[in-house]
């Protein structure tokens, strides 16, 4: 993939995608703009971080990132939209993908996908419930498992 330099240019009011492949540690991003791949990166689990990494170099920027939904819930996506962030979050089924990728799949293409979904309004977001709402979900849960 060739790396589009960011370095000094002006994105306000651009578009730019963020699909992130999530884990307990770390997470796989991959960034594209409207018309450029412009990233693809591994980081720390952090919200912080990644805004900082997104203000820095796509300062001005509308940021929308996505990820699948899982083990992590959903404090990924109430983080961002505390910053002001649009992230939704999608079903791991929902995500386009060929019979190559099956064979391939790793966390860079997982991303990937999801940026690129993102981008092409490919992706179908679940509904994200209210923190209390999850609670309970999670209290049920753990009494039935009990």
């Amino acid at each position: 993939m060739e790396r589009i330099s960011t370095k000094g240019l002006d994105f306000t009011g651009e578009n730019i995608y963020v699909g992130l492949d999530v884990h307990a540690k770390s997470w796989k991003v991959h960034i594209y703009s409207d018309e450029f791949e412009l990233k693809s990166m591994s980081q720390e689990a952090s919200v912080e971080g990644l805004y900082r990494f997104l203000d820095h170099n796509y300062k001005n920027a509308n940021y929308f990132l996505a990820y699948e939904a899982g083990f992590s819930g959903f404090w990924i996506q109430r983080a961002f939209e505390k910053k002001g962030v649009n992230c939704k979050v999608i079903h791991p089924a929902d995500v386009p993908t060929s019979n190559k990728e099956h064979l391939r799949k790793t966390d860079a293409v997982d991303s990937r996908k999801i940026a690129k979904g993102l981008k092409n309004k490919e992706l179908n977001f679940v509904h994200v419930p209210t923190l209390e709402e999850e609670l309970d979900r999670q209290l049920l849960r753990n009494r039935s498992a009990g």
